[in-house]
Formats: structure tokens, sequence, C-alpha cells
């Protein structure tokens, strides 16, 4: 093998490891997804968060927890079509943008993304926007519900989803997504969330949303 041609096999393959941070989930069908805490998780009824799309329109969960051990274990990808608008799950301030990448790109740190930041500090990151798809500004005070930005496939990202989570603390951004603190991801639960499914452990949200299960934002 020449070269040239060791330095592309490397480079894909380091590539795709990469990729496989935040994925958008779906795919391989064997996948068997992680147990996990589920004590952790506050009641839907109570919960402060509405899911991030407009009512009546239904998406994909694919938790975070159900891979992986990180500081992002309570993040959760929802796969949608680019363009698909966004809404803020709960009212806080716009603390960051980032919306200058282009679809499709898959380089890691290319994420665009909207930061809010509630009025118990905690931060929602709204994360793999498409190009120019912020709709507030930095400073700006955004509702719950508003249209915030519209989804995407920037960055580290294999197919057109949304990243969502939301961490203890402001600021973590590319290329320190993972690193404490500000990276700490905390258990979310949607007051609004509907399941689609006639699996009965799934419709429960006393562990959050579950992996692989659509779920529909209610009034």
């Amino acid at each position: 093998m020449g070269g040239a041609m060791k330095q592309l096999l490397l480079t894909w393959l380091t590539l795709s490891l990469l990729l496989a941070g935040c994925s958008g989930g779906g795919g391989n069908g064997a996948f068997q997804p992680l147990a996990y805490d589920c004590s952790v998780f506050p009641p839907s009824q109570t919960s402060p968060y509405i899911l991030p799309w407009i009512i009546g329109q239904s998406f994909v969960a694919y938790p975070h927890a159900a891979r992986e051990r990180s500081v992002q274990r309570y993040a959760i990808d929802f796969l949608m079509p680019i363009g698909t608008q966004i809404i803020a799950i709960r009212a806080g301030v716009v603390v960051r943008i980032q919306e200058s990448f282009v679809d499709g790109d898959n380089v890691p740190g290319h994420e665009n993304y909207v930061l809010i930041e509630h009025d118990d500090g905690t931060v929602a990151r709204y994360i793999h926007l498409t190009n120019l798809g912020a709709v507030p500004a930095v400073d700006d005070l955004v509702n719950q519900g508003d249209i915030i930005g519209y989804s995407g496939h920037t960055g580290n990202s294999t197919q057109p989803h949304l990243h969502l989570d939301v961490t203890r603390s402001c600021c973590a951004v590319a290329p320190n997504y993972n690193e404490l603190p500000f990276g700490e991801t905390i258990p979310l639960n949607f007051r609004n969330a509907s399941p689609n499914s006639t699996d009965q452990t799934a419709d429960s949200l006393s562990c959050g949303l579950r992996y692989g299960i659509s779920y529909t934002a209610s009034p």
C-alpha cells in the first residue's frame, strides 16, 4: 500500500471514530442500549422543560445514556431533517451563538449552536444547527417555546439531527464539550412528551426519554 493510500485510510479511520461521538443514533439494528440509573431523572409532570420542537411534531430520541458513561451521558440526540424549527425548552438568556459552519462538512468542532442560560445558572445547548440557523442574538431573552434556531448537520455529525443537553453551568464549547466542570450534563425529562409506542415500559417517562422511541410534543 502506497504512502498516500495509507494516509487516506488513517484519516478515514480517525474521522470515523470521531464521528461516532455524536452520530445522531439509529443505524445498527444489533445495538443493545446500556442499562442506566432511572432514579436520577426528575418527574416529567413537574419538569421545567418541554420538547424542543413544535406542538404536534414527532421525532425519535437517542439518549446518550444508552451508549456512553461520559459527562455527556444525559445529552439526547433527535433525528430530524435539516431546517426543522427548534424551540426553547425553557426560558432564558442567549449567552453564545455559532452559526457560520456549513452542513455536511463532518469536521469535529464545526458545530453550530445556540446556548441559553436559565435563571438557575444551568445552560441548554442546542447543537448541530444549520448554517445561519440561529434566530435570536446574544443577550436576547427568549421565552419557553420561542423558535431559537433550525436543525442541521454541522460538525461531528453523521446524519442530520439535534444534539440537546443541559449543563450545570456556562459554558462548554468546542473543543471542550466533554471537559469538567462545564461539560457535565444533567438528567432531563419533558412535561409535554407523549411516547408513540405500544411498549408499556417505553410509555413511562420515569427514566426520561427511551432509546429509539418517537415522541410527540403535546400541548
